[in-house]
């Protein structure tokens, strides 16, 4: 590995794990065994290093984000798994925001610090919409009023809303919690917005439920 990535690497790990306000770049440089100098030889400083975390985040989202606009019929089959497609596509947007929880924990701080940030992350919040609105397109259309129903900009709009704000949401409920149920309860939260809209509402909540299980089992098994 490469020193510009192992830095970024441990950077990426302390702030996930302090806080990005709590470390210092001569704490990174401390924690890589490294002289203060040649951490600022790759890097200006901790404004320089976040910023590169930062694109790095959004490379990565923006292509998950994205994948439902470049394929309408992502989410789209005549087979019983839609529910079980949908939610694995957002458990693996959740491991991407959950991998750089930091920049999330301290959301609008860093908007207000970073003009690429702040700028990066409302054309992210935008493709989280896309993608929500896509979800809730397969899931829920066919017993609305079609593609075009309005009710269906509020349902993206209230999933967009809990998928941008669950983990700071889940570190002041339940500080501490595992990954996997951090991620899988994010994503039975998200999900549980179309079933007022479905008629067989309990059956959809029964299904959600089962997945969540099975993937907890699943997460528990392979640790």
């Amino acid at each position: 590995m490469k020193t510009r990535e192992r830095i970024l690497l441990v950077a990426r790990t302390l702030f996930n794990e302090q806080g990005e306000r709590n470390v210092t770049a001569a704490d990174i440089a401390l924690e890589l065994d490294m002289s203060p100098g040649n951490l600022y030889y790759h890097f200006k400083g901790k404004e320089s290093i976040i910023a590169a975390l930062y694109i790095e985040m959004q490379r990565d989202l923006a292509g998950l984000l994205s994948a439902p606009l470049e394929d309408p019929t992502l989410f789209e089959t005549d087979h019983s798994d839609n529910v079980e497609r949908s939610w694995l596509f957002l458990t693996v947007v959740f491991e991407k925001m959950y991998a750089y929880r930091f920049i999330y924990l301290n959301l609008i701080d860093l908007m207000q610090h970073y003009p690429e940030i702040d700028r990066g992350m409302r054309r992210l919040i935008r493709l989280k919409r896309a993608a929500c609105l896509a979800i809730s397109i397969n899931l829920v259309a066919d017993q609305m009023r079609g593609r075009q129903d309005p009710r269906l900009v509020s349902l993206a709009d209230a999933m967009t809303l809990n998928l941008t704000w669950w983990l700071s949401y889940n570190q002041l409920l339940h500080y501490g919690s595992k990954e996997t149920s951090i991620i899988h309860s994010g994503v039975l939260q998200i999900l549980s917005f179309c079933a007022p809209y479905l008629d067989s509402e309990n059956d959809f909540f029964t299904e959600c439920e089962q997945i969540y299980a099975r993937m907890l089992a699943s997460d528990e098994h392979n640790e």
